[in-house]
Order: C-alpha cells, then sequence, then structure tokens
C-alpha cells in the first residue's frame, strides 16, 4: 500500500462525512468501550501488579522494557530492580523520551527492542512517555507500518512479539494509561506535524496507578496536568459521540477535579488531594478515550506546537471558547453548568452559559490558571507573535483529528474567531461565539 502523504482524519472527504453523520444524530450511533483490561490502584498497586507480572510472564518471557525519560529514569531503575528481585524478571531502560515524541526517538526505542526482544513494555511518566512506550510497540511489531492510513478500528494484529503493554502515570492529567490514543510527531513530513495515532490496539493491557509516583509533582504540573484532565472531561462531555458510559465517567471526573484540584495545586504534600487528582485523570481518560478530545485540544495541539505551552495549559486557555461555541446548538452544556454550582432553574439558555463561564473563570482564577493567553507567563506570548501565527494555528487546528466530533460544524475561519478571543479570553466576545 502506498504511503499517506496526510493523515486520514485530514482530507476533506473525511471531514465531511463526520460532519454529515454529525448533523444525523450520531450520539448512540458509534458507542466502542475500551479500557485497560486490569487497573492497579491503591497504595499497595506496584507491588500488586509486580506479583501479577511475574505470574503472566512465563519462564522463557521474563524480559520487561521500561520506557521513561531521563528526569525519571530513578522510577524505572527503582521498578525494574523490584522486577528482578522479587520475581527474578529481567528488564531494559530506553530513556531518550521527547516531548510530543518525535519518529526518530521512537525508532531508537525499536531498535532496542530487536536486540533485546522484550514481552512486556511499561511506559512510565506523563503522556510523553507513555505515548513513546505506544509507539515504540506498534513500530516493532510493524516496521512497515503507514500511520496515516489507521483507524482506530483497523487491525493490526499486535502482540505477536510483546505480549502486553503497561502504562504508569507519574501526572494526573493525560489519561494516557487509558486511552487507545498517542501523540507523535510524525519527523518524515516537512514541516514535522503533530500526528494523533487512534487505534484500539494501542490501548494498554495493564494500568498501575501508584500514589507515590503523583506527590513529588511540582504544583505547576500539577496545574498544567489538571487542567488538561479537565478540558478532557468538559470538552469530551459536549461532543456527538458521547454516550451513556462516557457521560458517567466525564461528569464524574469533572466533579472531582473542582473539588480536588484546587488542594492538589495549593498543597503538593497533600496526599490525599494528589491520590484523588490520579483516580480523577484516569476516569477521565476513559471518558474522553471513548469518545474524542473536544476542539479545544485542537487549538491547544496548535498553540503547543507553535509556541511550545505545555498541552495541559495550551487546551486549558481555549476551554471557556470552546464551550461556548459549541452552546448554541447543544444543551449539554447545561449539566455542566450544574456541576458549576449555577441554579439553572427557569433560566433562558444564554444567562446559563453566563453564569456557568463566569463561575469557570472564577475556579481558573482561584487556582492560578491564566484566564487568557495574554496572561500566560511561560512562555509570555505578545499581542503581535500570536496574530502573526493566527491563520497557520487556525489551519492545523482544522485539520486535527479532534475537530471531526464538534457538535457545531468548526473550521478554519470559527477556529480563528475562537483563538482570537482567547487571547483575553472577555466575557462579552465569549458569549458573542454563542450568540453568532
Amino acid at each position: 500500500m502506498p504511503k499517506e502523504d496526510v493523515a486520514w482524519y485530514e482530507k476533506p472527504e473525511v471531514k465531511n462525512l463526520f460532519i454529515k453523520a454529525s448533523s444525523n444524530a450520531m450520539r448512540g450511533y458509534h458507542c466502542v468501550i475500551a479500557a485497560p483490561k486490569l487497573t492497579f490502584a491503591g497504595t499497595n498497586s506496584l507491588t500488586d501488579f509486580i506479583n501479577f507480572t511475574g505470574m503472566y510472564l512465563n519462564e522463557d518471557e521474563r524480559r520487561v522494557l521500561i520506557v521513561v525519560d531521563k528526569d525519571l529514569r530513578k522510577y524505572g531503575e527503582m521498578i525494574g530492580e523490584r522486577l528482578a528481585t522479587l520475581k527474578q524478571i529481567d528488564s531494559k531502560i530506553f530513556d531518550n523520551v521527547l516531548p510530543d515524541p518525535p519518529k526518530f526517538t521512537i525508532m531508537e526505542g525499536v531498535k532496542l527492542c530487536e536486540e533485546y526482544k522484550p514481552k512486556l513494555i511499561i511506559g512510565i511518566g506523563g503522556g510523553s512517555a507513555i505515548d513513546t512506550a505506544k509507539m515504540i510497540f506498534v513500530h516493532y511489531e510493524q516496521p512497515n507500518i503507514d500511520l496515516n492510513s489507521v483507524m482506530a478500528a483497523s487491525y493490526l494484529g499486535l502482540r505477536k512479539k510483546v505480549k502486553a503493554l503497561a502504562a504508569m502515570p507519574t501526572t494526573s492529567g493525560t489519561g494516557s494509561e487509558t486511552t487507545f490514543i498517542a501523540v507523535m510527531t510524525d519527523t518524515d513530513r516537512d514541516p514535522p506535524r503533530k500526528t494523533a495515532v487512534v487505534l484500539y490496539e494501542i490501548c494498554p493491557d495493564f494500568a498501575i496507578l501508584y500514589p507515590d509516583f503523583v506527590k513529588t509533582m511540582p504544583e505547576s504540573l500539577a496545574l498544567g496536568t489538571g487542567m488538561d484532565a479537565l478540558a478532557h472531561a468538559r470538552g469530551s462531555y459536549v461532543l456527538t459521540m458521547s454516550h451513556d458510559f462516557s457521560d458517567m465517567c466525564n461528569l464524574k471526573a469533572v466533579e472531582m477535579i473542582l473539588k480536588w484540584l484546587p488542594r492538589s495545586v495549593k498543597n503538593k504534600n497533600d496526599a490525599e488531594a494528589r491520590e484523588k487528582m490520579q483516580m480523577a485523570a484516569f476516569i477521565a481518560g476513559v471518558g474522553f478515550g471513548n469518545v474524542s478530545g473536544g476542539i479545544e485540544h485542537g487549538l491547544g495541539h496548535s498553540l503547543g506546537a507553535l509556541f511550545h505551552v505545555h498541552h495541559g495549559m495550551a487546551v486549558g486557555l481555549y476551554l471557556c471558547a470552546s464551550i461556548a461555541y459549541q452552546s448554541k446548538v447543544t444543551n449539554r452544556f447545561i449539566q455542566l453548568a450544574k456541576i458549576l454550582g449555577v441554579d439553572t432553574e427557569g433560566k433562558q439558555r444564554d444567562a446559563i452559559l453566563r453564569e456557568l463561564l463566569g463561575n469557570l473563570q472564577a475556579f481558573l482564577k482561584n487556582i492560578g490558571f491564566p484566564l487568557g493567553i495574554k496572561d500566560l507567563k511561560v512562555p509570555v506570548i505578545t499581542k503581535a507573535e500570536y496574530m502573526e501565527k493566527l491563520d497557520i494555528l487556525a489551519e492545523f487546528s482544522a485539520n486535527d483529528f479532534t475537530s471531526l466530533s464538534s457538535s457545531r460544524r468548526v473550521t478554519k475561519d470559527p477556529y480563528k474567531r475562537m483563538a482570537l478571543i482567547a487571547y483575553e479570553n472577555n466575557m462579552e466576545e465569549l458569549m458573542d461565539l454563542f450568540y453568532n
């Protein structure tokens, strides 16, 4: 099969098909539910997983590849030592993990796999480490794969070489430990572009929610990843492909994040808040992973690519605009408003939305999150710099996978409008997205 120049979701005919399906009540039509086969949670989760691994791997299969970034290599070494001492399982560490994993680093991991022949791959870290583990797994199993042509339901016949994939998150936000989604930077394209790989077969077999791994997160990382989880749950809830199971997960995740994120951000020694946020991020991962990220994710992906903004901060900055834009054609924002303390009884839709946005902005201010791009500190983005790249930001967003399930049709021009408003996130301009 010839290599595709663009990902399948960038093709105009595919976009039109999704839009047509959405206009004909797609909700309830496509309801796949995927999640790890086993999730180990709680203070004893790591020991439980190692004990299980000792029984899961046969005597001739006791080789584990641990994928972790250099800053967290100590976690990989600790797990490798426990595997060896408790269950006589050998391991090797791959630590060349980079943000938005570029393909060339993934292929380094594949080369290591070809030499070592692991039977279990474990990704430890944030989204980049776990996504790197997923992509090493795919490319090792299928060396000639063209990821641009892979859709969720494609069947590649993975797990012929590697018996299972496991994920241990060290942040509370990406949900990558639960999803069949990975983001990589396709360095074969000119210019390089982020590519969303969506494939049921890359959902981890095992997730390990070990609370000690998230206790040491600095407050800034707790804030960014926590906002990623909130964007997952809120953004996914209003999409056309949401269903009863995803609704259950997303609404519970929003409720938990509103309660526990302020404590997690303000006091890194609050072990209870950190453990609750770890579970909330997992639940949000199951929720959005079985639908899609919202359109704020398309904007956030693009902002990150152009200005190197932390992913969670980037998607959070567009959350108000994405909700306001889609609320014109859906009432699903009303349930979100109730969770944020809005009394909706007898009120007009626009009044409910205004209160929702106001309460959300108050919550963001309380946890120290920038209300608009103009308030962002890392990096500082001037209005002139932002305007210079506004067109390409909108173009990237329109070609993002997340644009396919928006409740309201979204093309380059609406993305450009949302992006412009998000620089300040002024209330009246946000409401104009609803009215017009």
